[in-house]
């Protein structure tokens, strides 16, 4: 076993609160990892104020660093620890991408698709329609000024995070199932 695993199965094990960075997108999440894989990692991720924010998979070869205790780790893990969590997190699947996306549209009811590799900005959130081992096409949202709909064909090697259960993701959903 390697140290990296050793370490991954110890937070896991051990529920320890960690702050994972993917320094090459300029991003830093805090949460509890849940699940991993050879391939990805499953964290149930919260805000820096340690406010639930939904989960995020990543694909490990992303992950520069993870830092854990100290200070600020420690104070937003105390308002984490307050927060409701979400249930059966370990039905996600984290196997690959296809089994991710397929697993969390499950779970939540869309999937929020990062491309980070051409823009780290972009989240394109959608209801999966068809999906095979090369495409992925979504029924995406649109903003909250805009609410426009829009179909999506988005190739699957381009991911590189699948998120969904955040607060403005579940109301996008809810706005546009009236």
């Amino acid at each position: 076993m390697s140290l990296q695993e050793k370490y991954l199965k110890n937070f896991i094990d051990d529920k320890i609160f960690v702050d994972i960075y993917t320094d090459q997108f300029e991003d830093s999440t805090f949460g509890f990892i849940v699940k991993i894989s050879d391939e990805f990692l499953l964290l149930e991720q919260f805000t820096s104020i340690g406010e639930m924010n939904g989960i995020s998979v990543f694909k490990r070869e992303d992950i520069s660093r993870i830092r854990w205790k100290g200070n600020d780790i420690s104070t937003t893990e105390i308002f984490a620890l307050k927060e409701k969590r979400i249930e059966n997190l370990e039905e996600i699947e984290v196997g690959s991408i296809t089994e991710i996306l397929k697993s969390v549209s499950d779970k939540f009811g869309y999937v929020t698709i990062h491309i980070q590799n051409l823009d780290s900005g972009i989240s394109l959130i959608g209801e999966i329609v068809e999906m095979d081992e090369g495409v992925i096409v979504i029924n995406e949202f649109g903003t909250y000024s805009s609410l426009d709909r829009k179909m999506l064909m988005i190739n699957i090697d381009e991911i590189t995070k699948v998120e969904a259960g955040a607060d403005y993701e579940n109301n996008l959903k809810e706005i546009f199932r009236k």
